[in-house]
This record gives C-alpha cells, structure tokens and sequence, in this order.
C-alpha cells in the first residue's frame, strides 16, 4: 500500500487509461522492495529532497539516488540561496554511501567531460568540440567564437548546436550558424556566467525525427537489456520487436550498447569496493545521412523512464528489476 502523500494526479487534459492517479517511479521501486523483502531483513527509507541531510544518509547502509539528483536539484530548488541544492552537494562531496559514487556523477554530469572520455575510448559520437569556462577566459570572447567557426567551416558542420554543461530538457541548448557570428558571442558570453562549459557538436540532419533520424534511449539495469523508446514531440514509440510502430536495428544497436557499458567507467565506492551498475541509458543517434551510422548522443544513470508508456507490461517491469538491482547492490556493499 503506497501512503497518500506519494500519490499524485496526472496532469492529462483526458482520461489515461491507467487511471487519475500516479506514483512516481522512485517511490514506486522503493515499495516494491519493501513488498518483495519483507521478510527478508531488508529496510527502505524513502528521502524526500527537503530531509536531505548527513545524519540521515549516514544513517542507511547504502543510499541511492533514483530520478532526483544534483541536476535535478540545480535546476528545480527554489529555497532561499538554493538550500537543498547546497545540502544534497555537500552530501554527495562527503558521505561514502552515495550510490553511484561521485566520482562516476561529476563524470556524467560534465557532457565535456565524458564525451571526451568516449572519444578516448574509440566510441563514436557526433563530431565534436568542447570549451570549459576556464579555456572560455583564457581565449577571451572573440578568439573563442572565432575557434568555434573555423572549427565548423574546417570540418564542414554547417549549423552546429551547443549544448551547456549541466544543461537539463534541451535548456539553453542552441542551434548556430558560422555566420551568426554575433549571436554565438551573446550566447556564450551569457552562457559562460551560468555553466560549467559549453559541448559544440555538428548538426546530424533530422535528428530526433523518428522516421528520417531517430534517437533511440536505450535501458540498462546492470547489464540487463530492458526496453527501448524514441521520444519526440511529447509522443514515445517502441521498436516494433517490441510491440512499437519504430523500424529499427535493435538487435544489431544491443550488441553496439553492451559493448560501450563495458567501457564506461567502473563502479568503485569510496572504500574501494567495486559494485555493479543499478541504472544506465544510453541515448543512440543511428542514421546519418540516410545510412546506418550509430553513435551516442547521451549517458545517463538517473534518466526520465516513460514507464507509463512502456514499462507496465509484464517483461518491461523496470520498476522491479531496479528493485531487485538496488538489494544486489545493497548485499555486495554490506559484505
């Protein structure tokens, strides 16, 4: 039974078939634990943002973190001076029970950061350039939007987006031309005062089209392949091997997606026990220009799950299986 306060109305200006009434994913897998381990020594406590705190992560053996992160934290508090933002920050730099550890988040969290860590690990991504805040002053304005245009004329990109560190739901992701030479000086000189760095890709034609260009988002808990969706324009389809409408590779994009798990960074805690992944989505772009060209557009441990969409029917029941996962991960740790 899930306690009223976790209930929440959909906002559907019609009649879902599954009813009024939601629970969110999180609270939804930290049920389900509670319902399959109840006799099993097993305890959830379930922390909402504003009981973020030391004391109460130090008083959990294992604490994980399921949709809300720093991310989301940066980008909805609304405190004064961004409490909670500060507290879940200062949690995520100090305590040694965080899962995934930090290291692995500030990893993820830098688009720079691990698109360069793809590109050294020899897997594909759009052509791609990065500009850190620090690179941003050294250069100075001028000679910096100047490298970013003879880098797109050079290679041939044409328009190019750009896209922030942190940035979250396309925020203050931009598309450009080379001879928008001013408005890309604007954007930066706004940008640079806001974020982290900026991420400079060369625009893939008609991507997120899900006819001429899909993105397909692609689940992962553990190694274990889940379910797959492409999203665009508030409407989410399937592959059709899985009861979708999307014609797509998705043998051939599983095999290519196991093989870049293997290469992300491994899990290692604080202490140095080495633990398995809980929840992985891998964001794969596979047409360019018409022919099949995957690559990785986006990593991500705590994405949007559209498990209204997809994740009720029996084999696609991600909500248990991260359920599942998340006691595995618990056990190991402990030991």
């Amino acid at each position: 039974m899930v306690e009223r306060k976790f209930r929440r109305e959909k906002k559907i200006n019609k009649r879902h078939p599954l009813g009024k009434y939601a629970i969110p994913t999180d609270v939804a897998i930290g049920c389900f634990i509670k319902h399959a381990y109840a006799d099993k020594n097993v305890e959830v406590d379930m922390i909402l943002p504003h009981q973020i705190s030391k004391e109460r992560i130090a008083s959990n053996d294992i604490n994980f973190l399921v949709i809300y992160d720093l991310l989301e934290s940066f980008h909805t508090d609304k405190t004064k001076d961004k409490r909670i933002y500060k507290e879940l920050k200062n949690c995520l730099e100090t305590c040694d029970n965080i899962f995934p550890p930090y290291k692995y988040q500030t990893l993820i969290y830098s688009k720079i950061e691990y698109y360069n860590y793809l590109m050294q690990n020899n897997i594909a991504i759009a052509p791609t350039m990065t500009m850190t805040q620090e690179q941003y002053a050294e250069l100075g304005s001028e000679a910096a939007v100047k490298k970013i245009i003879e880098t797109a004329e050079t290679e041939n990109w044409g328009r190019f987006i750009c896209k922030p560190v942190y940035g979250q739901e396309g925020i203050d992701a931009t598309f450009f031309k080379p001879t928008q030479k001013k408005l890309l000086a604007k954007y930066f000189e706004r940008c640079m005062k806001k974020y982290p760095g900026i991420v400079i890709q060369k625009e893939i034609k008609d991507f997120g089209n899900s006819k001429k260009s899909p993105e397909l988002r692609m689940y992962y808990v553990g190694k274990k392949y889940q379910y797959s969706v492409c999203a665009n324009d508030n409407t989410v389809v399937r592959p059709r091997q899985e009861g979708g409408s999307l014609d797509t590779p998705i043998d051939s994009l599983k095999a290519r997606t196991r093989k870049i798990l293997r290469k992300l960074p491994p899990i290692v805690m604080p202490n140095g026990k080495s633990l398995p992944r809980l929840l992985t989505r891998l964001d794969m772009g596979y047409i360019v220009d018409g022919k099949y060209s995957p690559f990785v557009n986006e990593v991500e441990f705590v994405p949007s799950l559209y498990s209204e969409d997809c994740a009720h029917h029996p084999d696609r029941l991600i909500d248990a299986a991260m359920g599942h996962q998340m006691v595995k991960i618990a056990k190991m740790y402990v030991k």
